[in-house]
């Protein structure tokens, strides 16, 4: 072990510092490693991870090798703990879920993380060589180091400044500022003095100490070597010379095939496979054994079988001949693959890495998606982007050409995977490229003329469709001219047409998706294209395709009043998603079947929603997340919650646009609208109103109205007054009926209303009274904005039909409260009130009843009737027993009183023995009065006894009783009041309902 001298004040440093992160910088050969090791061995529980040089490592690695030290140190932490652990521990947790095609970023696993660190207590995690990290594992180490958590966690990093990718290091600049800093320099010229004391003595130390310091730099890797040069008896030059002359020196003492062994090891890379190393060299697994003995004892290799310092592998690496090292990658590549055969664990970046700088070009490619769909799973979308890029490069450096197929999947595969990553404008540009590449195909049958505008023409079709679709997942913004989008899809769609494959159902599906979702110009042509791709997937057996089309078709309909229709079809997406085994699809359609339930004022749309979230819950992936926060966000408003609803929204809103979802400010600003609304702030209104022209620059008629309706809450009458006319002076401003009508619409008549406008309230009358049945939702359950009836009611009040406009904001109310929507059910009450005059109050002042009623005030004496009505008019629309107002015990503990007692049956059955003894006398005459009496005897006890013997209750029961106190005294009490207020006694006469329950029923 190589002598540790000099670092006693970083290591002092280093048990120093806090709970918290320690970053170790310094060249290479400077002795981080060492100092971390000497730190390792008094640190206790400590877990070490090590990134490598090059690309076969999955995403995390350094973090893999750290939480696999810790459970398998502690293994009762397994027992609960958390799935997404799978992305970072998949031998462990077992295999990860598959990432969501729109999911980014990795929030939920970095919680998964902390919590599990947190939980393990007091611990060290030291990850070394971070310059060669991927940008996850400093990501990760990154979020940590900004918790606040319970558990003494300390993190040690280390790595080479001016070494790292340009991401990662971004990515460790940032992180320096939130860690203690440890540089290490160069030896002082005593610990130069001490180390070459411990290599040679105390006169070699006497002898080359200035030397070896000034030549290097107290550099202790170059000062080793220095020293061991001058000990063969070798002359010290520059120093960068010197070390490569050493190591140069030390292999050529080892025997040939050691050296050939460390040749193949320096390909290889950093953990070294003995099977592999065999078949390479063509030596036995005990030779190979031998061999790497030698070089441990030479100090080139250490006793795991790594090498012992990464320079000796860099600069055995830099020997071999350009050729040399060609024909080893792509024998380490071969052998790596038979070890894969034979069940052996290897990671396909290995695989990819070694094939890709052999030049093999098809199975790089093959391995290179390989080892990209495994770090996916892991959601480390850059890095798994990075291998396809890696072999795109290679094969431009090295001039060989890849397949049309080839270049094109890898480029659209990799535009997909860095979109998922958050490079929007990457991913885009890639798919441009892909464009170009397939268009210049030149496929044979692929001659049709593209749409104009459309980039490129001809091309092979099947490549088309595959990176046409990859730009429709980019998406745009809703209500945003996608022209540039659209020509591609045409251009797909016309060279994929008359072909009947998947394909053309998906880009025709695209297609009219896009169109629907574009401008209101764009809309009318989207139906035809639904209906064609919907009825090319009913021919094909396969529920993907089919699924994609029927989402169409759904969009095309959304429209106000078409919630029955869209819910079928969603219905039937879910059915083809489950048959598919795509549950992300499946939580779509029951997101849709939720909001169209919402949109027909049910209230099944709780439990639609309710299997939507348990669905995308168990997803487990951070898109998902994001999707399921904003709806949690739109709930919350719905119930009134405005803080809850405002903390979910911003928090959707940061992981979307964290995930560069194109939709995040949409769906934003859309809940902003019933926040700002809900809370009436002018000053919030006016900024709002300006902010919604700015955001729905290609829906003028809906960012119009949306302002109008706002200025005119604010009071600013003018100014909604000339927001209300740039939307009349639209030429389509009643013709377009997207998803978002019934929002402008609503709108709208707000400000109608405000200004008196009763051209514009009687028009949106007539467009709104067909709906009153329905409610208002602003896109697929982002908002809910009331129910249309309580507009039709406000409209109707505005145009003086007074009757109507109460009946109709009594249905708003009652969907409202159906529907658990809190704040518009408030809000019609609140119109319903202002319409409708106040109800009677009756109070007791004194030793008299006060009774006011529509500005009128009279007292009365006190009576029971009054005290039973001061009861029912201060629980409107509620039963009341009346043998509560009665005052008396419920009905069903009352005993009845019987119409004979005791005695009586006791005499009357006495009597009927004798008369039975008198029947069985021989005087006629005495028997025929006997009979007589009887049978008068027995009617009589019929009717006072049930046919079981029982005596019957004398009169009615005590809750009859009870109802005919109580209603003949309300309705005396009601003719008192008449006489002193007529209006309100025949109101009363109307509204009060007597019987066994009593009711006040107002409207």
């Amino acid at each position: 072990m190589s002598p540790f001298v000099g670092r006693a004040e970083p290591l002092a440093r280093l048990r120093a510092a806090p709970s918290g992160l320690v970053l170790v910088t310094g060249e290479a050969g400077i002795g981080k490693t060492a100092l971390l090791s000497h730190f390792a061995t008094e640190a206790g529980a400590l877990f070490w991870g090590t990134a490598w040089d090059d690309d076969r490592a999955p995403a995390w690695w350094p973090w893999t090798q750290a939480l696999r030290g810790l459970l398998e140190c502690r293994p009762e932490l397994l027992a609960d703990a958390d799935p997404r652990l799978a992305a970072i521990v998949p031998d462990l947790i077992g295999a990860p879920a598959t990432a969501d095609p729109a999911d980014t970023g990795r929030v939920l696993v970095f919680d998964a993380v902390a919590r599990l660190l947190h939980r393990a207590g007091p611990a060290v995690v030291v990850l070394d060589d971070l310059q060669w990290a991927d940008p996850s594992t400093v990501e990760l180490l990154h979020y940590l180091a900004r918790q606040r958590g319970p558990a003494r966690l300390r993190l040690v990093g280390a790595y080479r400044p001016g070494e790292a990718s340009p991401p990662v290091a971004a990515a460790l600049a940032d992180l320096a500022g939130l860690a203690e800093p440890i540089a290490l320099t160069g030896l002082t010229a005593g610990a130069v003095a001490e180390l070459i004391t411990t290599l040679a003595g105390d006169e070699a130390a006497t002898a080359w100490a200035s030397l070896v310091h000034r030549r290097s730099g107290g550099h202790p890797f170059l000062a080793r070597e220095l020293c061991h040069l001058l000990a063969a008896g070798g002359a010290a030059d520059e120093v960068p010379a010197a070390a490569r002359e050493a190591v140069r020196r030390r292999l050529h003492r080892l025997p040939e095939g050691c050296r050939a062994l460390l040749d193949v090891a320096a390909v290889a890379g950093p953990v070294l496979y003995p099977d592999v190393l065999a078949e390479v060299t063509g030596a036995s697994p005990e030779q190979v054994a031998d061999r790497a003995a030698e070089a441990v004892t030479a100090g080139i290799l250490a006793g795991d079988g790594s090498f012992a310092h990464d320079l000796y592998r860099e600069t055995i690496y830099a020997g071999l001949t350009a050729n040399r090292r060609l024909d080893l990658h792509a024998r380490v590549g071969q052998a790596l693959q038979h070890r894969h055969d034979r069940g052996g664990r290897i990671f396909p970046a290995e695989l990819a890495r070694h094939f890709t700088a052999a030049g093999a070009t098809g199975p790089a490619v093959s391995w290179a998606h390989a080892a990209a769909d495994a770090d996916t799973a892991r959601y480390a979308f850059a890095e798994a982007a990075g291998h396809l890029a890696r072999v795109r490069a290679a094969a431009a450096d090295t001039g060989r050409r890849l397949s049309a197929a080839d270049l094109v999947g890898l480029l659209t595969r990799e535009a997909e995977l860095r979109s998922r990553a958050g490079a929007t404008d990457d991913a885009r540009e890639l798919l441009e490229t892909a464009w170009q590449q397939a268009a210049a195909t030149g496929a044979a049958g692929a001659t049709r003329a593209a749409p104009a505008g459309a980039p490129g023409s001809g091309g092979d079709p099947e490549l088309l469709g595959l990176v046409a679709l990859g730009l429709d997942r980019l998406g745009a913004r809703f209500a945003m001219p996608r022209t540039d989008l659209i020509a591609v899809l045409e251009t797909a769609r016309a060279a994929l047409d008359g072909r009947g494959t998947p394909a053309e159902a998906q880009v025709t599906a695209a297609l009219a998706r896009q169109l629907q979702h574009s401008v209101p110009a764009d809309r009318p042509r989207a139906a035809p294209y639904a209906e064609r791709a919907v009825a090319i997937a009913r021919g094909l057996d396969d529920p993907a395709t089919l699924a994609s089309c029927l989402l169409a078709q759904h969009d095309v309909l959304w429209t106000p009043g078409t919630g029955a229709q869209r819910a079928a079809i969603a219905a039937e997406i879910a059915a083809a998603a489950r048959l598919a085994g795509d549950p992300e699809r499946a939580a779509q359609a029951l997101l849709l079947t939720a909001n169209a339930h919402l949109e027909n004022g049910s209230a099944a749309f709780r439990a639609a929603f309710t299997e939507f979230a348990y669905v995308t819950e168990r997803l487990r992936q951070p898109r998902h997340d994001y999707v399921l926060r904003t709806r949690q966000a739109a709930l919350a408003l719905l119930d009134g919650d405005l803080a809850a609803a405002e903390r979910l929204s911003d928090e959707a809103a940061g992981l979307g646009e964290a995930a560069g979802d194109s939709d995040t400010g949409n769906v934003r600003m859309s809940q902003r609208l019933e926040l700002v609304r809900a809370r009436g702030e002018p000053d919030e209104l006016r900024r709002t109103a300006a902010e919604a022209v700015r955001w729905w620059v290609g829906a003028p008629a809906h960012a119009h109205a949306v302002a109008a309706g706002f200025l005119a809450r604010a009071g600013d009458l003018d100014a909604a007054r000339r927001e209300v006319d740039t939307v009349l002076a639209l030429d389509d401003w009643r013709a377009d009926r997207s998803y978002l009508w019934s929002v402008f619409a609503g709108e709208l008549a707000a400000a109608a209303i405000a200004l008196g406008d009763r051209a514009l309230c009687t028009l949106l009358l007539a467009d709104l009274r067909p709906l009153a049945g329905t409610c208002t939702v602003n896109g697929a359950l982002v908002c809910f904005m009331g129910a249309h009836a309580h507009r039709v009611g406000l409209l109707e009040a505005a145009l003086g039909d007074t009757a109507a406009a109460a009946a109709s904001l009594r249905q708003a109310r009652d969907i409202h409260r159906r529907l658990g929507a809190r704040l518009w059910e408030r809000e019609s009450e609140r119109a319903l009130a202002a319409l409708v005059p106040p109800g009677p109050e009756l109070r007791w002042v004194g030793d008299l009843w006060q009774l006011n009623y529509r500005g009128h005030t009279d007292y009365l004496r006190d009576a029971k009737g009054l005290r039973d009505l001061a009861t029912l008019l201060a629980r409107p629309g509620t039963d009341v027993p009346a043998v509560d107002l009665a005052g008396g015990a419920p009905a069903d503990r009352i005993a009845p009183d019987p119409v004979l007692d005791r005695a009586a049956l006791r005499a009357y059955r006495n009597r009927l023995a004798e008369l039975d003894a008198e029947l069985a006398g021989s005087d006629l005459g005495r028997r025929e009065r006997a009979a007589a009496e009887r049978e008068q005897l027995l009617t009589g006890l019929r009717r006072a006894t049930r046919p079981g013997g029982a005596a019957r209750e004398l009169g009615g029961s005590a809750a009859e009783r009870a109802r005919k106190a109580v209603s003949a005294r309300i309705r005396d009490a009601i003719r008192r009041i008449g006489t002193a207020q007529p209006e309100l006694g025949r109101h009363l006469d109307r509204a009060v309902r007597t019987g066994h329950l009593c009711r006040y029923e107002p409207d």
